[in-house]
């Protein structure tokens, strides 16, 4: 039975998790969903008729498309973008063909995870809460964050990250602009704080226990790759580096060389610890990208390449400059290119992106400076340089599949916020820099949401 006492040491121990992870987080995107009525035009009405038609018409097509529903949603409520143009909301009837991009469903490239998920829950939450069709969905996006969060701070916990540096980077991964701004939107974007959550787990398992965890990341290799396929980075660049640290200490690369030192390394505790989690991360992750990719393209009744929605971005052509200086985007997911917040208040917006682009890049590089080999020194630098080459491998891929110069969005990376974050944390051991870090985090985090909630919003 819960006693008085049992119940105040869970709160003393637990209130400010709570107050970061759940309270103000929660009040922060809701506030933006309250006040945003329009359709975000991050392609916000594309992923809403994904979650409306899923169970009802079965898994949409390329070149499928918007249902009528859809179609009405966007001529009543509008888009919060300067010359759309639509029929009147008044109309008896909408034709797909009436709208931009002539009514197109080309989010039916994204895997069917998040909406699969969402689709019954925006259903009891329209029936409990009222809040129609599109809050409803948009609702999805703060559970999935504080589910994020949460799982964050136990890996902190598990990492032994100090109490107060771990609550600092947890306020700043939920309060900064990017995170709260696609968690309060209709989009599978607002998965990429538990996916990238659920990745640190499991590699802090592995590390903690020091046993194999392979079969649980192949399941989380599979849920990335089934959510959003950019947000298979964390499983790919972890595992990598969880299989190089253990080639490290099996000898480097001279382990390759031979079958049967090979054979040794891979039966070694070093391998079934890292190797094996970090194997079944990588090859699991692409292995289901690979295959949703073929799906979808047998699927599709239209090439990607085609898709009129997509010849606005067609008009530059890719080149090494230009895919080199995109990669560096997933550097910023914290802040991002895109969101209202940054039009109304864009010298507070420029102070943000550049101390949180400072922060990542200087945490995650200190390691290289530091003679003990703690995990968060390894990890730091072998992380920067798998985002900036996956950053790379984006911009490749959208000039090989869309036909149009590369444009890699921070929020790409919001799955590697989890993981950015929980490095910064670790790697500030002394208790005065701790203090400082803690102390300018918060102050960050006020800022943000200074910025947020003064922003208007349509």
């Amino acid at each position: 039975m819960l006693s008085v006492s049992h119940l105040t040491s869970f709160l003393k121990k637990w209130w400010l998790p709570l107050l970061f992870c759940v309270v103000l987080p929660t009040a922060v995107v809701g506030s933006v969903i309250q006040r945003h009525s329009q359709f975000s035009p991050i392609d916000e009405q594309a992923h809403f008729d994904y979650v409306e038609r899923l169970y009802s018409h079965g898994l949409p097509a390329v070149g499928d498309p918007l249902m009528e529903s859809t179609l009405r949603e966007i001529a009543c409520r509008g888009t919060a973008l300067p010359g759309i143009v639509t029929p009147p909301c008044t109309s008896p009837t909408f034709t797909a063909k009436d709208f931009p991009g002539e009514g197109y469903q080309y989010e039916a490239q994204q895997p069917p995870l998040y909406y699969a998920v969402t689709a019954p829950v925006a259903k009891v939450m329209e029936k409990v809460a009222g809040l129609g069709p599109v809050g409803s969905a948009r609702m999805m996006g703060v559970f999935l964050l504080i589910a994020g969060l949460l799982l964050s701070w136990h890996v902190a916990q598990l990492m032994k990250i100090p109490r107060l540096t771990s609550l600092a980077g947890i306020a700043v991964m939920g309060l900064s602009p990017t995170v709260v701004y696609y968690s309060a939107i209709v989009n599978n974007d607002s998965a990429g704080i538990l996916c990238g959550a659920l990745v640190c787990l499991v590699a802090a398992l592995a590390h903690t226990k020091q046993r194999s965890h392979a079969k649980h990341a192949v399941a989380i290799g599979i849920v990335c790759a089934l959510t959003k396929s950019v947000f298979i980075l964390p499983a790919v660049i972890i595992g990598m580096a969880m299989v190089a640290v253990s080639l490290h200490q099996a000898g480097g690369i001279s382990v390759l060389t031979s079958k049967n030192k090979l054979k040794n390394w891979w039966q070694s505790p070093s391998a079934k610890t890292y190797a094996h989690t970090g194997a079944a991360f990588f090859a699991s992750s692409l292995i289901c990208t690979l295959v949703w990719t073929m799906v979808m393209r047998t699927l599709a009744s239209i090439p990607l390449s085609q898709l009129p929605t997509f010849q606005v971005l067609r008009g530059t052509k890719a080149n090494l400059g230009n895919v080199l200086e995109e990669a560096t985007h997933l550097l910023s997911p914290l802040t991002g290119l895109y969101h209202p917040f940054q039009y109304w208040n864009k010298d507070v917006f420029t102070f943000l992106n550049t101390v949180s682009l400072v922060a990542i890049v200087a945490g995650c590089a200190a390691g290289v400076f530091v003679a003990t080999r703690q995990w968060w020194a390894v990890l730091g630098p072998l992380v920067l340089l798998g985002l900036f080459a996956g950053g790379i491998a984006m911009g490749v891929g959208f000039w090989t599949i869309y036909h149009f110069a590369p444009t890699t969005e921070p929020r790409y990376a919001l799955s590697m916020v989890p993981v950015l974050v929980l490095i910064l944390c670790a790697g500030i051991q002394r208790a005065t820099a701790q203090k400082v870090f803690a102390l300018a985090a918060f102050a960050f985090s006020a800022m943000s949401v200074w910025m947020i909630i003064q922003t208007p919003l349509v």
